[in-house]
């Protein structure tokens, strides 16, 4: 809310009764009440106006049913393999890594760093001496190497 005129909003919290009983004056109370004790002053005499409402709504719903991706064995499919290139790690300079299509992998999948596990969004990093499991919920699931 804010006075008519004015540039800046200010948040007020304003309890369900205010609305439920549909009590302009108790909402300007609450903004003038908030503007005092967010300036050291009000206009009560003063219009205001509201610039936007927000609401937050508290409820209990039901879980969605987490879906299994297909069983693979431990090796990925030729379909997951998109090929090789030269990944620079800190320490071990370029290093020939192994490059994955995440969508193709499947369950029980498995993968020795150094490699790259690709996909729309982001780009999951194996470096050497890690290693990741693919669990049945399609979660790359990574064993970080010794000594790091």
């Amino acid at each position: 809310m804010r006075y008519v005129g004015q540039e800046h909003a200010v948040t007020v919290d304003l309890p369900m009764a205010v609305f439920s009983r549909q009590n302009r004056a108790a909402i300007k109370r609450h903004f003038d009440d908030m503007h005092a004790l967010r300036y050291g002053t009000c206009a009560p005499g003063e219009p205001a106006e509201i610039v936007s409402l927000r609401s937050t709504v508290t409820g209990v719903v039901r879980k969605p049913p987490q879906e299994k991706i297909g069983r693979g064995g431990p090796t990925p499919p030729k379909a997951a393999f998109a090929g090789k290139r030269a990944v620079y790690f800190d320490g071990r300079g370029f290093i020939p890594t192994r490059t994955f299509a995440r969508a193709m992998l499947a369950a029980g999948n498995r993968i020795k760093g150094p490699a790259l596990v690709e996909e729309h969004a982001s780009t999951t990093v194996l470096m050497p001496g890690d290693a990741l499991s693919v669990d049945p919920f399609g979660n790359l699931v990574i064993s970080v190497g010794k000594g790091r």
